[in-house]
């Protein structure tokens, strides 16, 4: 057991912050440590917001793939498979509006401090969005109603400023919040 802390001690010794973290991210036994570490830190929630749109990336390219390879008909003839998939995209349209509300939107229960300008970026395009479809004034959180009559193209832009906004997340974990340090040798028996 110690020879395989050692060597995964060596290994993060060598690496920069960015791989790193990788490595974390991909050991769930670290990523539980770190995730404790940013909870004392009072910044759990990049990792939460990380975790959360990477899940919501690979269930929308498990969509976009089945859709690219069958797209759905509508109307009356549409398949159980089609409809199955339908429900599926009101599933993420759904799950991408609650990473906004929780995360994103002004005032919300784990807000991100992220770069104005992404935040920004993000407002006006759902401000864009939602008045488009509504004819009333973004008031900074999207509603279920509003949410609903999203298409696949706003909700893929949806994901390209989530992206952004990981990246972003990413960075700032691997340059403020890996450690720098050795392990101290308690954690051994966790790897």
């Amino acid at each position: 057991m110690n020879a395989t802390f050692e060597s995964n001690e060596r290994k993060l010794s060598k690496e920069s912050n960015a791989e790193r973290l990788n490595y974390i991210l991909g050991e769930a036994r670290l990523r539980s440590l770190f995730r404790e570490f940013l909870r004392g830190n009072f910044c759990e929630e990049n990792l939460s917001f990380w975790l959360d749109v990477q899940d919501f990336k690979k269930k929308f390219n498990i969509t976009s793939s089945a859709m690219a390879a069958n797209p759905a008909a509508r109307g009356p003839n549409r398949t159980p498979g089609q409809v199955i998939m339908e429900r599926h995209h009101e599933s993420l349209i759904n799950t991408a509006f609650a990473i906004y509300n929780t995360y994103l939107a002004p005032s919300s229960s784990s807000e991100l401090n992220i770069d104005y300008v992404l935040r920004s970026d993000l407002h006006k395009f759902l401000e864009e969005v939602v008045t488009g479809l509504t004819g009333k004034p973004f008031q900074g959180q999207v509603e279920p109603e509003q949410a609903a009559s999203f298409n696949a193209t706003q909700l893929h832009t949806m994901i390209r400023h989530y992206e952004r906004i990981q990246l972003h997340v990413f960075r700032l974990m691997a340059t403020d919040s890996v450690p720098k340090v050795r392990f101290p040798p308690y954690y051994c028996h966790m790897l």
